[in-house]
Protein backbone atom coordinates (compact mmCIF):
# COMPACT_ATOMS: atom_id res chain seq x y z
CA UNK A 1 0.00 0.00 0.00
CA UNK A 2 1.54 3.70 -1.09
CA UNK A 3 -0.27 6.04 1.09
CA UNK A 4 0.98 9.88 0.70
CA UNK A 5 -0.04 12.03 3.50
CA UNK A 6 -0.22 16.25 2.63
CA UNK A 7 -0.29 18.11 5.79
CA UNK A 8 0.65 21.96 6.94
CA UNK A 9 1.09 22.49 10.47
CA UNK A 10 -1.04 24.35 12.34
CA UNK A 11 -3.95 23.16 9.92
CA UNK A 12 -6.34 21.21 13.10
CA UNK A 13 -8.52 19.79 9.94
CA UNK A 14 -4.99 18.03 8.54
CA UNK A 15 -4.04 17.83 12.26
CA UNK A 16 -7.07 15.01 13.07
CA UNK A 17 -5.80 12.82 10.24
CA UNK A 18 -2.55 13.04 11.32
CA UNK A 19 -3.55 11.88 14.79
CA UNK A 20 -6.13 8.76 12.70
CA UNK A 21 -2.85 7.83 10.89
CA UNK A 22 -0.85 7.29 13.57
CA UNK A 23 -3.61 5.56 15.63
CA UNK A 24 -4.93 3.10 13.13
CA UNK A 25 -0.89 2.22 12.18
CA UNK A 26 -1.13 2.81 8.67
CA UNK A 27 1.81 3.08 7.25
CA UNK A 28 2.35 6.62 5.40
CA UNK A 29 4.77 9.01 3.68
CA UNK A 30 4.15 12.47 5.04
CA UNK A 31 4.58 15.26 3.13
CA UNK A 32 4.35 18.75 4.97
CA UNK A 33 3.46 21.70 2.88
CA UNK A 34 4.17 25.57 3.50
CA UNK A 35 1.66 28.13 3.99
CA UNK A 36 4.19 30.92 3.89
CA UNK A 37 5.49 29.58 0.66
CA UNK A 38 2.16 28.81 -0.37
CA UNK A 39 2.88 25.66 -1.76
CA UNK A 40 -1.24 24.96 -1.56
CA UNK A 41 -1.20 26.75 -4.72
CA UNK A 42 1.73 25.42 -6.74
CA UNK A 43 1.00 23.37 -9.79
CA UNK A 44 2.22 20.28 -8.62
CA UNK A 45 -0.30 20.36 -5.41
CA UNK A 46 -2.62 21.53 -7.61
CA UNK A 47 -2.54 18.77 -10.31
CA UNK A 48 -3.15 16.51 -6.84
CA UNK A 49 -6.12 18.74 -5.39
CA UNK A 50 -7.42 21.62 -7.29
CA UNK A 51 -9.31 23.28 -4.57
CA UNK A 52 -5.53 23.58 -2.49
CA UNK A 53 -6.50 22.58 0.58
CA UNK A 54 -4.66 20.55 3.45
CA UNK A 55 -5.27 17.75 4.43
CA UNK A 56 -4.75 15.54 1.75
CA UNK A 57 -4.22 11.87 0.86
CA UNK A 58 -3.23 9.61 -2.65
CA UNK A 59 -3.52 5.87 -1.57
CA UNK A 60 -2.35 4.12 -4.79
CA UNK A 61 -2.99 6.62 -7.13
CA UNK A 62 -6.37 7.81 -5.65
CA UNK A 63 -6.98 11.55 -4.61
CA UNK A 64 -8.97 12.46 -1.35
CA UNK A 65 -9.28 15.53 0.44
CA UNK A 66 -11.23 16.94 3.07
CA UNK A 67 -11.06 15.65 6.10
CA UNK A 68 -14.21 13.72 7.65
CA UNK A 69 -14.17 11.91 4.07
CA UNK A 70 -10.57 10.72 4.57
CA UNK A 71 -11.51 9.48 8.35
CA UNK A 72 -13.95 8.07 6.88
CA UNK A 73 -11.44 6.17 3.87
CA UNK A 74 -8.75 5.20 6.23
CA UNK A 75 -11.00 3.34 8.87
CA UNK A 76 -12.56 1.44 5.81
CA UNK A 77 -9.03 0.37 4.57
CA UNK A 78 -7.63 -0.17 8.20
CA UNK A 79 -7.05 -3.63 9.07
CA UNK A 80 -9.62 -3.18 12.05
CA UNK A 81 -12.01 -0.39 11.99
CA UNK A 82 -11.17 1.59 14.98
CA UNK A 83 -12.27 5.09 14.36
CA UNK A 84 -15.88 4.34 14.39
CA UNK A 85 -16.10 1.42 16.09
CA UNK A 86 -19.20 -0.46 17.27
CA UNK A 87 -22.50 -0.86 16.82
CA UNK A 88 -24.85 1.57 13.76
CA UNK A 89 -25.91 3.36 16.73
CA UNK A 90 -22.28 3.76 18.70
CA UNK A 91 -21.21 4.66 14.68
CA UNK A 92 -23.65 7.24 14.51
CA UNK A 93 -23.36 8.68 17.45
CA UNK A 94 -19.77 9.47 16.91
CA UNK A 95 -20.62 11.21 13.80
CA UNK A 96 -23.28 13.12 15.64
CA UNK A 97 -20.28 13.86 17.86
CA UNK A 98 -18.25 15.06 14.88
CA UNK A 99 -20.93 17.07 13.38
CA UNK A 100 -21.65 18.98 16.84
CA UNK A 101 -17.84 19.87 17.22
CA UNK A 102 -17.68 21.23 13.64
CA UNK A 103 -20.89 23.33 13.58
CA UNK A 104 -21.45 24.27 17.37
CA UNK A 105 -17.92 24.55 19.05
CA UNK A 106 -15.86 25.63 16.01
CA UNK A 107 -17.98 27.34 14.17
CA UNK A 108 -20.15 29.58 16.54
CA UNK A 109 -17.92 29.59 19.48
CA UNK A 110 -13.87 29.13 18.29
CA UNK A 111 -14.21 30.80 14.65
CA UNK A 112 -15.50 34.24 15.84
CA UNK A 113 -12.68 34.48 19.10
CA UNK A 114 -10.33 33.37 16.05
CA UNK A 115 -10.89 35.74 13.28
CA UNK A 116 -11.25 39.06 15.72
CA UNK A 117 -8.35 38.17 17.20
CA UNK A 118 -6.21 37.03 14.33
CA UNK A 119 -8.04 38.55 11.29
CA UNK A 120 -9.44 41.98 12.19
CA UNK A 121 -9.11 44.22 9.18
CA UNK A 122 -6.62 46.89 9.67
CA UNK A 123 -7.87 49.81 11.28
CA UNK A 124 -10.77 47.75 12.76
CA UNK A 125 -10.40 46.91 16.59
CA UNK A 126 -11.74 43.33 17.61
CA UNK A 127 -14.88 43.08 18.21
CA UNK A 128 -15.68 42.58 22.13
CA UNK A 129 -19.03 41.51 21.90
CA UNK A 130 -18.23 38.82 19.01
CA UNK A 131 -15.55 37.51 21.39
CA UNK A 132 -17.57 37.47 24.49
CA UNK A 133 -20.65 35.18 22.51
CA UNK A 134 -17.36 33.01 21.01
CA UNK A 135 -16.66 32.63 24.45
CA UNK A 136 -19.76 31.66 25.93
CA UNK A 137 -20.75 29.25 23.50
CA UNK A 138 -17.31 27.71 23.71
CA UNK A 139 -17.67 27.32 27.52
CA UNK A 140 -21.26 25.97 27.05
CA UNK A 141 -19.95 23.53 24.77
CA UNK A 142 -17.15 22.38 26.61
CA UNK A 143 -19.38 21.51 29.22
CA UNK A 144 -21.64 19.43 26.72
CA UNK A 145 -18.69 17.49 25.54
CA UNK A 146 -17.45 16.91 29.05
CA UNK A 147 -20.77 15.29 29.79
CA UNK A 148 -20.46 13.30 26.64
CA UNK A 149 -17.60 11.10 27.68
CA UNK A 150 -17.80 7.41 27.86
CA UNK A 151 -14.90 6.38 29.84
CA UNK A 152 -11.66 7.91 29.32
CA UNK A 153 -12.68 8.93 26.01
CA UNK A 154 -16.14 10.40 23.82
CA UNK A 155 -16.99 6.69 23.02
CA UNK A 156 -15.41 4.37 25.56
CA UNK A 157 -11.84 3.74 26.57
CA UNK A 158 -10.19 4.06 23.00
CA UNK A 159 -9.83 7.28 21.25
CA UNK A 160 -12.04 7.40 17.99
CA UNK A 161 -12.77 9.58 15.53
CA UNK A 162 -14.70 12.35 17.56
CA UNK A 163 -11.61 12.76 19.68
CA UNK A 164 -9.65 13.20 17.48
CA UNK A 165 -11.74 16.06 15.38
CA UNK A 166 -12.64 17.61 18.72
CA UNK A 167 -8.93 17.15 19.86
CA UNK A 168 -7.28 20.31 17.60
CA UNK A 169 -10.27 22.69 18.59
CA UNK A 170 -9.65 22.26 22.44
CA UNK A 171 -5.69 22.61 21.53
CA UNK A 172 -6.94 25.87 19.77
CA UNK A 173 -8.22 26.52 22.53
CA UNK A 174 -6.01 26.39 25.09
CA UNK A 175 -2.64 28.10 22.73
CA UNK A 176 -5.30 31.82 22.57
CA UNK A 177 -6.08 31.50 25.78
CA UNK A 178 -2.43 31.29 26.59
CA UNK A 179 -1.67 33.79 23.66
CA UNK A 180 -4.11 36.02 23.57
CA UNK A 181 -5.23 37.14 27.33
CA UNK A 182 -8.23 39.37 26.12
CA UNK A 183 -10.06 36.42 24.59
CA UNK A 184 -11.18 35.09 28.52
CA UNK A 185 -10.08 31.48 27.20
CA UNK A 186 -7.14 30.98 29.74
CA UNK A 187 -8.84 28.65 32.19
CA UNK A 188 -11.93 27.56 30.36
CA UNK A 189 -11.77 23.63 30.05
CA UNK A 190 -14.03 21.94 32.39
CA UNK A 191 -12.10 19.48 34.43
CA UNK A 192 -13.48 15.99 32.47
CA UNK A 193 -11.85 18.34 29.17
CA UNK A 194 -8.90 19.26 30.57
CA UNK A 195 -8.22 15.56 31.96
CA UNK A 196 -9.18 14.61 28.26
CA UNK A 197 -7.15 16.82 26.58
CA UNK A 198 -4.70 15.24 28.48
CA UNK A 199 -4.96 11.54 27.92
CA UNK A 200 -4.91 12.44 24.01
CA UNK A 201 -1.43 14.49 24.82
CA UNK A 202 -0.25 11.35 26.37
CA UNK A 203 -0.92 9.02 23.62
CA UNK A 204 2.49 7.31 22.05
CA UNK A 205 2.26 9.38 18.97
CA UNK A 206 0.79 12.79 20.04
CA UNK A 207 4.40 14.68 19.96
CA UNK A 208 5.03 13.99 16.66
CA UNK A 209 2.01 15.33 15.83
CA UNK A 210 1.60 18.34 17.27
CA UNK A 211 2.53 21.57 15.62
CA UNK A 212 6.33 22.44 15.67
CA UNK A 213 5.52 25.97 15.74
CA UNK A 214 3.67 25.58 18.68
CA UNK A 215 6.18 24.81 20.98
CA UNK A 216 7.91 28.25 21.60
Amino acid sequence: MSLTFYHGHGSPYSWRVWLALEHLGLPYELKVLSFADKDLTKPEFLAINPRHQVPTIVHDGFALWESLAILEYLDEIAPARRLYPGTAQERARIRRLIREDEEQLDRKGLTPVYEELYHTPEGREPDRARIDAGRAKLSEELEAFGRELRGDFLAGEAPTAADFVLYPDVAYVKRIGAKKPQSGLEGILPAPIAQWAARIEALPYFGKTFPPHWRS
